[in-house]
């Protein structure tokens, strides 16, 4: 009988102790879930997969999806706003919506860490969900030598491009690149970030147009560059307290 009141002594002390330091499970707020919609959002990771014309990275499917990025602001009703957009570094407007907190909460979206998968019929029509991949925004440059004068350049500074499919060009007279920063699914299973730089204007570069060259790392890199000598680039994750060469003096010895 001792034994038993000890014990029902103990496991009251235990169950008070636990709800004065907080350690029962809390309920998750709606708001956790929906404060991650905030932010910018990129399909070409599937887009790609379902259009490359390299058998061992294309996914076959009777259900492609198109190009689609979303810009998400929280508006002053406590909904969203949203920019639906198509195309590379979402150059097309398609239409700007409103969702609210329950739209958001119900079955269309679905969150797996930083990827949102949407289906519904009314503006993602497709049988697949859409796999939207949230972007990390990067600073960069792009440079060139300038001939016939030695160890002159000419450089383009302070751009901004995102991790799925951005890109931004530098062009002067008879001179003409473009780089490009995507997430890929190499042989659809190995994760990478990919630099890759093209001889032709932004507009000119589609889905399977060849690189000139380019280089791989791993997904979570904050820092990315490449030198081909007759032409040379260099990007950098925004994040607070970022350093690149646009934004730092370098002593000069």
């Amino acid at each position: 009988m001792m034994k038993k009141t000890c014990f029902s002594l103990l496991l009251s002390l235990l169950v008070f102790a636990c709800k004065e330091n907080n350690t029962t499970p809390q309920p998750i707020p709606k708001t956790a879930k929906t404060t991650s919609f905030i932010g910018t959002w990129d399909n070409f990771q599937q887009f790609w997969l379902e259009n490359t014309e390299t058998d061992m990275h294309r996914l076959e499917t009777d259900d492609k999806h198109r190009h689609l990025s979303m810009r998400v602001q929280e508006n002053d009703n406590g909904g969203f706003s949203v920019e639906l957009r198509e195309g590379r570094n979402g150059a097309n407007l398609v239409e700007t919506m409103t969702l609210s907190e329950a739209e958001l909460a119900g079955p269309d979206f679905r969150f797996d860490g930083d990827t949102l998968f949407v289906t519904g019929s009314t503006h993602f029509k497709n049988k697949d969900p859409y796999k939207f991949v949230r972007t990390r925004k990067f600073s960069g440059w792009i440079e060139v030598p300038i001939t016939p004068y030695k160890d002159s350049i000419y450089r383009k500074s302070n751009l901004e491009i995102h991790d799925q499919g951005g890109m931004a060009e530098l062009q002067i007279a008879g001179v003409q690149y473009t780089a490009e920063l995507t997430q890929l699914l190499f042989g659809q299973k190995l994760a990478i970030m990919k630099l890759a730089i093209y001889d032709m204007p932004l507009d000119s570069v589609q889905i399977n147009s060849r690189s000139i060259s380019y280089t791989w790392l791993n997904p979570e890199a904050k820092r990315t560059g490449i030198n081909l000598r007759k032409v040379v680039s260099g990007w950098t994750l925004i994040e607070p307290g970022y350093v690149n060469s646009d934004n730092t003096k370098f002593n000069k010895k």
